[in-house]
């Protein structure tokens, strides 16, 4: 039987996530030593709603649209207290242009190019440094 796009894989108790990544994820700190099965399954079940909640109210910022994308999730995180968290984590995409204080160039400007200068005898002379001196 081939899998479906929509059908939702259903893991151990109910869950849709996998809980061996969820218990490699509390493993990977040093604080956490054993793990029980019991905390586990409510990290599980606990992440589960988290990312439910935060789909649910994308998807209702999204305003009706099909699919929910990154920049929605990100708008939620940014706009709402709950998530401010998160807010280092998922900040809006910004593109470079859109940046004060940084030049955008693109490939068929002709100020500068992309390469990097190599130094010259003027800039070498300028540190002090000439052909033939040696430091000692």
């Amino acid at each position: 039987m081939a899998a479906n796009a929509n059908s939702k894989q259903v893991y151990k108790g109910g869950l849709q996530l996998p809980i061996s990544r969820i218990r490699t994820i509390m493993k990977s700190s040093p604080d956490v030593e054993n793990i029980g099965q019991d905390s586990l399954f409510l990290i599980a079940k606990a992440a589960e709603l988290f990312i439910q909640t935060l789909a649910q109210r994308a998807c209702e910022d999204s305003k009706g649209l099909k699919d929910i994308g990154y920049n929605h999730v990100a708008e939620v995180i940014q706009t709402d207290d709950e998530y401010d968290f998160l807010r280092e984590i998922l900040p809006r995409k910004v593109k470079v242009k859109d940046i004060p204080g940084l030049e955008y160039k693109t490939e068929g400007d002709e100020e500068g190019s992309d390469e990097e200068e190599e130094p010259t005898e003027e800039g070498a002379e300028e540190q002090g440094v000439s052909e033939g001196e040696e430091s000692s």
